[in-house]
C-alpha cells in the first residue's frame, strides 16, 4: 500500500501540471474577458421545438471558473399557422457561470449553471390573442471548448432548461414543449 502512495505522490504533480495547460490559461486564466454567442436548439424527444441565440460576456474570477452576462432571444418552431400549436418568443437576459475541468492544450470541458429574466409571449392557437409575461428561464449543461487561436475558441453545450412564469397565472406558462433538452454551438474571443 505504501509503495502505492508514494507512487500517487510522485504521478499526482505531472497530473496538475496537465491541468493548468499554458495554451489554456491564454483563454481561461484569471482576469480574462471573452465575447460571444451560442446558437442553439430545444428538444422534446427528438423533434426541435425552439431556436435561440444568447450573446454572452464571460469574465474569469480565476483560472478556469467564469461568470457571465448574457442576453437571450428563444423562438418556437412550431408557428402559428398550425392551428392546435402554441407559438412562445422570449427575450431576456440574465447570469450564468462556467467551471472549465480537464483542460488540455486545446481541449477543455465546462459545467455551465445560468438563469435568465425576461419578456414572454405565448400564442396557445394562431387565431387567439397573444398573452404577455414575464418569464424565468434556468439551465444547466455540460461542453466542451476547443481552443483554435490565440484569441478564438469554439464551443458545443448540451443541457436542460426549464422556464416558469413570474406572475403566477397559467395561462401564460410556457407548454412543457418548452422544458426541455438543449443543445448548442458557439463561438468565442477574447478581448483581454
Amino acid at each position: 500500500m505504501r509503495l502505492y502512495v508514494c507512487l500517487l505522490c510522485l504521478i499526482l504533480p505531472f497530473a496538475t501540471r496537465a491541468q493548468t495547460n499554458d495554451h489554456q490559461q491564454d483563454l481561461l486564466g484569471r482576469g480574462h474577458i471573452n465575447v460571444g454567442v451560442r446558437i442553439g436548439q430545444g428538444y422534446r424527444g427528438t423533434y426541435p421545438t425552439t431556436t435561440y441565440v444568447s450573446p454572452q460576456l464571460h469574465y474569469f474570477i480565476t483560472d478556469g471558473w467564469s461568470v457571465a452576462l448574457e442576453a437571450r432571444y428563444l423562438v418556437s418552431n412550431v408557428y402559428p399557422q398550425t392551428v392546435d400549436k402554441p407559438d412562445y418568443r422570449l427575450k431576456g437576459g440574465g447570469l450564468s457561470t462556467r467551471y472549465y475541468l480537464l483542460r488540455g492544450k486545446r481541449l477543455a470541458m465546462f459545467a455551465h449553471a445560468g438563469a435568465s429574466y425576461g419578456q414572454s409571449t405565448l400564442r396557445m392557437k394562431s387565431d387567439a390573442p397573444a398573452g404577455t409575461g414575464y418569464t424565468w428561464q434556468t439551465e444547466v449543461g455540460l461542453g466542451a471548448h476547443y481552443r483554435v487561436g490565440k484569441r478564438w475558441s469554439v464551443e458545443a453545450m448540451v443541457g436542460r432548461s426549464w422556464s416558469r412564469n413570474s406572475n403566477g397565472g397559467y395561462y401564460l406558462t410556457p407548454p412543457d414543449d418548452f422544458n426541455r433538452w438543449q443543445a448548442s454551438v458557439g463561438i468565442n474571443y477574447r478581448l483581454k
